[in-house]
Order: C-alpha cells, then sequence, then structure tokens
C-alpha cells in the first residue's frame, strides 16, 4: 500500500512539473516572408520547398532531443531552432504570403500570440501597416531580434537591403536608439570582415556577455563576422561587442546591441553570418555560423533570446476593461431594452459577450457594443447583467455585475414607431443632405439615433429628429440609413432602413491610364483607372507612404482637391539626375520632360508657374526637401492643363518612402 501510494504520488508531481513547465514555454516567431531566400540566402528554419517555409517545421518539433542534429531541420536557421528548442522554446515560421499584425483576432499568427519575433535579413520593405504592429508588440511587451548584414547586401535588387529596412523600421531619429550604418561604399563601418570580434563590453551587468543565461563567451572567439554592418547607438540602446579596431563601451562601431521600447526588448546584431548554418533547403551557399566552433556565435545569440524572453513581455497580458452603461444598477425594466456597454484595451477589443444571469445571450464585435434584450421573455423579477470583452490574445476582461428587476405585469412595454423621411429610399445624394425621422410613442420619445451603415453617427433629443450628414465623408458608393427611437421605459424601435447613392463626382480632368516616365532610371509608372485630378487641384504620387504617414512626414495636410496615389515603392525612385515625362494613353507627350534633380539627389523642384517650359531650369524653384510642399503652391497659370507641378527626394535615412511627384491641373 505505501509503496502504491508512493508511486501515484511521484506520478502526479511528474504531471504537475510538465503542465507548469508547458505553461512556461516561450514562443518564438522566425520571419520568412520578407525574401528571406532572395539570392544566396536560405535564412529558414525548414522548407518543405525551396523558398516556402511552412508554419510549423517538419518532422514535429516534439521529437528533438539533446542529441538531434541541426540537420533535423533543412533550412539554413535550422541550427539555431534546432537549439532554442532545446533550451525550451517553441519556435514557428511566419511563411511567405502571411501578415505581420497585432491585435488582429482574426490573424492565426498575430504578434500578441509570440514572446520574441526573429526578423533574419528581412530584403523587402515593410509596410506602413507592419511597422505599426511590430512597434507595437514592442512597446507592449514583446522581444524583437533583428538579423541584419553588411550594406548593399540587395539580395533582390529591389532597392533595399536589410539594413535599410530596420532603418526604416526604427525611423529617423530611431525609437529604438539603434541605426544600423547603411553605406555599402563605407569599407570601415558598412562593409567589413571582423573575425573572431571579442571587443566586449566592460559592463559587467551584460546579459549578451557576462550574465547571459547560457554562459560567458570568449573574448579570444567572439563574433565571426563576415561581410558585416556595424551601429551607432543613442537613447536606451547598450551596446555589448564592438569592432576590433572600435573603441568598445561607446555609441560607435558596434556589431551586437540591445535595448528597450515601452515594455519590450530588442536585440540587434549586423551580420547574419553569426545565425546562419552550412546546410539548406535550397542548394544555396551557405557557411557555418550559429553551430561554428572557432566562434561564440551561438552562445550570444542564445542569451539575446533568454535576455528578450525574460523581458515584461508574454505576448499581451493584459485583460480588456469593460462596464455596462445602461441600464443603471437598481433600474427596473420592462418590454425591449438596449442594454449597451463600453470596453477598451491596450492592443483593442475583438469582441463583447453579453450574459443574463450568466448565460451567453449576445456577441457583438464593433463599438458602440450592444443586445436589444426582450424583457418579456425573462420572468418578472431580479436579474444580473454582465458583461465580458476579450482581445485578440484571448484576455478576457468581466464588468461588474449590474442588478435590474424586470416588471412586465403594468409597465411601459411598447416600443416607439420610427421612420426615416428624407432622403427617400433610391436616391442619389452628394454634398450635405438633412436627414430627417418622425417617431411617436404611446408615452413619449426620449432620443433618436441615426446609423449610416450600422454605425451611430447622430442622436437627437427633440423633434422635429434630424441629422446633417456631410456625404463627402463617405464614399461614392450605395449607402444604409436607419434611426433608432427610444422611450422612458428604454424600448427600442428601429425604422425600416433606407437605401441611399452617394454621389460626390469632382469636375476635373480624367487621367487615367497617363504615363509618368521617370527618365534615369527608365521607370515609367501608369496612373490608374478612374484617376480624376480636379479643376485647380492635384494629385500626389508617393513612393511607398499611407496618406497619413505621407502627410505627417512632410507636415502638410492634403486638401479636398488633393488626389493621392501610392505606388508600393515603383515610383518615384528618386537617387540623383531624374527627370519626368507625362504622357496620355495614347503615349502624346502632354508634359516635360522636366530639368533634373541633383547627382545627388536630396532637392525639391517646384514648379514656378504651369505656364512656363519644363525643361528650362530658370522655370523652377530648386531648394532643400524640407521647403517641399505637395498639394498646393501651385502658380497662377493659363488654363494650360495638367502639368508635373512638383518632384522631391526625401532626405534621412529610410525616408525614401516618402519621395513624391506633383501632377496639378491648372484649368
Amino acid at each position: 500500500m505505501i509503496q502504491r501510494s508512493l508511486s501515484v504520488f511521484l506520478v502526479t508531481l511528474l504531471i504537475l512539473v510538465a503542465t507548469s513547465a508547458a505553461a512556461q514555454q516561450k514562443t518564438i516567431l522566425f520571419d520568412a516572408a520578407h525574401a528571406q531566400t532572395a539570392g544566396n540566402a536560405d535564412w529558414t528554419l525548414d522548407e518543405d520547398s525551396c523558398g516556402t517555409a511552412q508554419r510549423f517545421p517538419t518532422p514535429d518539433q516534439s521529437g528533438i532531443t539533446s542529441a538531434t542534429a541541426e540537420t533535423y531541420w533543412n533550412g539554413a536557421h535550422s541550427a539555431m531552432g534546432v537549439d532554442l528548442v532545446k533550451k525550451g522554446f517553441h519556435v514557428e515560421s511566419l511563411p511567405v504570403g502571411a501578415r505581420i499584425s497585432y491585435g488582429d483576432g482574426t490573424n492565426a499568427q498575430d504578434l500578441s500570440h509570440y514572446n520574441i519575433f526573429v526578423m533574419p535579413e528581412p530584403n523587402i520593405a515593410l509596410t506602413s501597416t507592419e511597422i505599426t504592429a511590430i512597434r507595437n508588440f514592442v512597446q507592449n511587451g514583446g522581444g524583437l531580434f533583428m538579423i541584419a548584414d553588411h550594406a548593399g547586401a540587395d539580395r533582390n535588387n529591389d532597392g533595399i537591403d536589410a539594413a535599410g529596412v530596420f532603418n526604416a523600421l526604427m525611423g529617423s531619429p530611431s525609437i529604438f536608439g539603434i541605426t544600423y550604418n547603411d553605406n555599402s561604399t563605407d569599407r570601415t563601418f558598412g562593409w567589413f570582415d571582423d573575425h573572431p570580434d571579442g571587443n566586449f563590453t566592460t559592463d559587467t551587468t551584460s546579459p549578451i556577455i557576462w550574465t547571459g543565461t547560457y554562459g560567458v563567451p570568449s573574448s579570444t572567439r567572439g563574433l565571426g563576422l563576415f561581410g558585416s554592418s556595424s551601429m551607432t547607438l543613442s537613447g536606451a540602446a547598450k551596446g555589448h561587442v564592438w569592432k576590433t579596431t572600435s573603441t568598445h563601451d561607446t555609441s560607435t562601431g558596434v556589431t551586437f546591441a540591445t535595448s528597450t521600447y515601452g515594455t519590450g526588448r530588442i536585440a540587434a546584431i549586423a551580420d547574419s553570418s553569426v545565425t546562419e548554418d552550412a546546410t539548406n533547403g535550397c542548394g544555396h551557399t551557405t557557411y557555418l555560423g550559429y553551430n561554428d566552433l572557432s566562434y561564440d556565435n551561438g552562445l550570444m545569440v542564445a542569451n539575446g533570446i533568454a535576455w528578450l524572453a525574460n523581458g515584461s513581455g508574454g505576448g499581451d497580458t493584459q485583460p480588456p476593461t469593460v462596464s455596462i452603461t445602461a441600464p443603471l444598477n437598481g433600474a427596473t425594466v420592462s418590454g425591449t431594452v438596449s442594454v449597451t456597454a463600453t470596453a477598451s484595451d491596450n492592443v483593442g477589443v475583438t469582441k463583447v459577450e453579453f450574459y443574463l444571469d450568466g448565460v451567453l445571450q449576445s456577441t457583438d464585435t464593433t463599438s458602440p457594443y450592444s443586445w436589444s434584450w426582450d424583457t418579456t421573455s425573462a420572468t418578472n423579477a431580479s436579474h444580473t447583467l454582465t458583461a465580458k470583452a476579450y482581445d485578440a490574445a484571448l484576455n478576457v476582461g468581466t464588468s461588474t455585475a449590474v442588478s435590474v428587476t424586470v416588471n412586465n405585469t403594468g409597465g411601459d412595454v411598447t416600443p416607439p414607431s420610427v421612420s426615416i423621411t428624407a432622403p427617400l429610399n433610391g436616391a442619389t445624394v452628394s454634398g450635405t443632405v438633412s436627414v430627417t425621422a418622425t417617431a411617436s410613442d404611446n408615452v413619449g420619445v426620449t432620443k433618436v439615433e441615426f446609423y449610416l451603415d450600422g454605425v451611430l453617427q447622430s442622436t437627437d433629443t427633440t423633434s422635429p429628429y434630424s441629422w446633417s450628414w456631410d456625404t463627402t465623408s463617405t464614399t461614392n458608393a450605395s449607402h444604409s440609413l436607419t434611426a433608432k427611437a427610444y422611450d422612458a421605459a428604454l424600448n427600442v424601435g428601429t425604422s425600416t432602413a433606407v437605401s441611399v447613392t452617394v454621389n460626390n463626382s469632382v469636375a476635373g480632368t480624367d487621367i487615367s491610364g497617363w504615363t509618368i516616365t521617370q527618365a534615369n532610371a527608365t521607370v515609367v509608372y501608369t496612373i490608374p483607372a478612374g484617376t480624376v485630378i480636379p479643376a485647380n487641384g492635384y494629385v500626389v504620387i508617393g513612393r511607398d507612404a499611407t496618406k497619413a504617414a505621407f502627410q505627417t512626414f512632410w507636415g502638410v495636410t492634403l486638401g479636398s482637391n488633393v488626389v493621392y496615389l501610392t505606388t508600393a515603392g515603383a515610383f518615384p525612385q528618386i537617387n540623383g539626375s531624374e527627370n519626368y515625362t507625362l504622357k496620355n494613353p495614347s503615349g502624346t507627350v502632354i508634359d516635360g520632360p522636366t530639368i533634373s534633380e541633383a547627382s545627388g539627389a536630396n532637392q525639391d523642384l517646384q514648379r514656378i508657374d504651369p505656364c512656363t517650359a519644363a525643361n528650362i531650369a530658370s522655370n523652377w524653384r530648386v531648394g532643400v526637401t524640407t521647403l517641399a510642399n505637395p498639394g498646393s503652391g501651385a502658380g497662377a497659370g493659363c488654363a494650360k492643363g495638367v502639368v508635373i507641378n512638383e518632384f522631391s527626394d526625401a532626405a534621412g535615412t529610410g525616408n525614401f518612402i516618402y519621395e513624391f511627384v506633383e501632377l496639378h491641373n491648372d484649368k
């Protein structure tokens, strides 16, 4: 009996230990969606076929033991991945075509589900949406590991290398305090070999060198750098290894750095030689790195991973807050009642659930959160209402309970009636429109709400009920209008929907299919179908920035007479000596060629007057890029029509996404 009891105890203890270990396992996501296999690279954990790293490496990582070889997987980062699994981490890949998001409950690989995001030498520029997601991930406690390469390592020849991608992610000035040297002509700090690089910090608190989880590296082995860049630090950033010929514990010549941002952590190295291995599934030429016994690459990288994992991040762990706003605690209700709640979260609320006496009744995924409760289906008694709010990481917040009394024996249970009287169903509207409604109730109407496509727009508490709708803030398309009327007993009546078509056509010139040719690089941009340049208005063509980011960078607000287009990095590509020619769809030259940008770029060129010839230097105002004025400032003109009015570089590291060409219509 004693022996059996002891056996049961030991088994139970082992289960508890295993469960605890699983609960504490940290998850790492490796980026494989940004040309990690371009050129001779193969910076993936594993690929079932070259260039298509799948989310879960195969065979499954549960089969890895202390004796498993790095060839268990076939990417050139398999040595790193297998070693991290041996150290207790769970690893996944972000495949080509997958999305980088943060707080998006529809994305199975949303960054909120991971502790660490490793980016091995990305060779495609991040979109503004991806940049925002990564920054928010770190700011809210996530760990980011940036792995760059020497300046000029543009493996897919798209005009940007890993150093440039990371600099654009961090911005100027760098929000992480880290800036990569991206000058390929600088063979001292932008492109160099250094092996072994054992120029360590003397700061004995360094988690990479002196207090690392997996040991202290040797300065005689150090890092093995074969074609490396370096970093310049500021703010919260700290150096741990410097180029051998640099002075350690200074701000320049850094090859391994860390930093913090918000509650998250960042690690950065300047050469992918440190993390690669010599085997891959693409037949590419890769080399020993992470597992090269001549250096302590793997040790220092693993120390960096452990430091990132032990930050305040664990993915998003903060639950939303939620409270019921109506009905009030202690209220007596009858008929149909609108139960409403407010919810907020550090990342974002994905849904709110409404409960009656602990039983789920309704789910709303859009603010304002509400549930139309028919109290006649409940007993005349005291009942409890609660709400639960969820975020993308499945954190749950629960409201304080609200107690209400249902009384449908003699109270008002009749909802108001309401109908929209203008505009009429099927109408076409433009400009500012008065939306009106009539409402009546057996006792009295307390308020009328107006909804556009199901979203509350305005509330009116006095008859005649109306809302002044500026249709120019709405897309030219079909839209639905509804109204809701309330009485003092919180009964709700909803109108029949009214369908209207918004058409705010702008007078101007249709330039669909027109082309702009950038002469020095033979880049031809075709203006999208449906593009109309307003009369006395502008079309601004930005390289790769959202409209909001573009306006912020240039310090402007683009007016209603400005059409903003972005080309996903294709146009313009300003590096010096550019000029531009505008043609209609039949190939007839409408304007240009213009004068050329200086060979060193970093200029803004503005047409003094649309009437003047484009190829005469004296007809242009040439200045520094800070003088750029996209979306305004054209000269008086002479009803000439559409001309090339301005083009500008965007000075500063990583700011090329804000380059633009501007057209003006002076008719």
